[in-house]
């Protein structure tokens, strides 16, 4: 399938509001692939509460990578569990700006809609949560940035399965 044939679909919200766990199982429903958020992948060997400006550059620029990877490998759809919107309101509340790179790269990448996680999912911590900011504060700043892409969105809402279903039907809805 041509590249301009997948419609992007991008998850993004605060913290533990199920943005993974809604990626991969719209990816299973769709049976398309899906691309996780490297940034977990990156904090494994990094510091988290250390980190810089460059960091958040490395994460951006591998997480394009991956998505023009499983661009190739997805059918119809491909769910984004997260965006650089993510990286732009770390930079944003953390160092009170925007790396250029990220700034441009968010002018030039498309998704085809947004999904913004609620946050009715109860906080699950792990090593790499630090819940240093409200997630009420974090859901307002993923909408406000989504607005302004001027991309169609839908936040979500419901539990577990019932996320999902809300998802679905918004998906087959765009078809």
């Amino acid at each position: 399938m041509e590249e301009g044939s997948i419609l992007k679909i991008a998850v993004v919200g605060a913290e533990s509001t199920g943005k993974t766990w809604l990626c991969e199982a719209l990816a299973d429903h769709y049976n398309t692939a899906w691309v996780p958020e490297y940034a977990r992948e990156y904090f494994n060997d990094s510091d988290l509460y250390n980190y810089t400006l460059e960091d958040l550059e490395i994460i951006a620029k591998k997480q394009k990578e991956l998505e023009e990877t499983m661009l190739k490998k997805a059918k119809l759809f491909l769910f984004c569990d997260t965006t650089l919107i993510t990286l732009k309101i770390w930079a944003e509340l953390e160092f009170h700006t925007t790396p250029r790179f990220i700034a441009d790269s968010l002018a030039k990448i498309h998704y085809d809609h947004y999904f913004i996680t609620d946050n009715q999912m109860p906080w699950v911590a792990d090593k790499l949560r630090e819940n240093k900011h409200s997630r009420e504060l974090l859901l307002q700043m993923n909408l406000a940035e989504v607005k302004k892409s001027g991309v169609s969105y839908t936040l979500i809402t419901g539990r577990d399965e019932e996320r999902l279903t809300n998802a679905i039907h918004v998906i087959d809805s765009l078809l």
